[in-house]
């Protein structure tokens, strides 16, 4: 493959990751969620499917968001009847966040319609054509993933600028 090629290849991924993106924020407009809010329901389902429940810190860290900020989305997901904070019986202080039936209805409404388009796109590859695809997806997300923790990782160890730093000069 060209350079040419994998540069379009690179930038199909984007607007696949955009109109993505897009879809999330007009399914979240209509049904009064956050993006953030979508997210961490579908990592809650995530962990249910592994039968185990999140804490609030599993989801602050998968997120990327502060303890407040989690807090926040709890709170306001929890008002939205979408999840439900439960403690542990051996141990009081241990929360742990399931869905509620109410968020899963929700999100099959929301879902469904983006799951049937997909299953129609890929109804036109045979099982060997998938295999290759379904690989490259899984390496796409693993390296995203890998380029973010990157990113992190050096942003952690550089000091930080100045606000005369970042100004622009004139």
């Amino acid at each position: 493959m060209s350079a040419r090629q994998q540069h379009n290849l690179v930038m199909l991924l984007q607007e696949f990751g955009q109109a993505s993106d897009r879809y999330v924020e007009s399914t979240g407009a209509l049904y009064a969620t956050h993006r953030t809010d979508m997210n961490a329901l579908s990592i809650i389902m995530k962990y249910e499917q592994r039968s185990l429940l999140p804490s609030p810190r599993d989801l602050s860290r998968d997120l990327q968001l502060s303890s407040p900020a989690t807090t926040a989305m709890l709170d306001r997901l929890e008002k939205l009847g979408m999840i439900e904070r439960q403690r542990s019986d051996r141990d009081r202080r241990v929360i742990r966040i399931a869905m509620t039936p109410k968020a899963r209805g929700k999100g099959m409404e929301m879902f469904m319609p983006l799951g049937a388009k997909m299953r129609e796109v890929i109804s036109h590859y045979d099982e060997q054509q998938l295999q290759v695809i379904a690989r490259f997806m899984a390496e796409a997300v693993a390296g995203v993933d890998s380029a973010r923790e990157e990113v992190v990782t050096q942003r952690a160890t550089k000091p930080a600028k100045s606000a005369t730093d970042t100004s622009l000069k004139q």
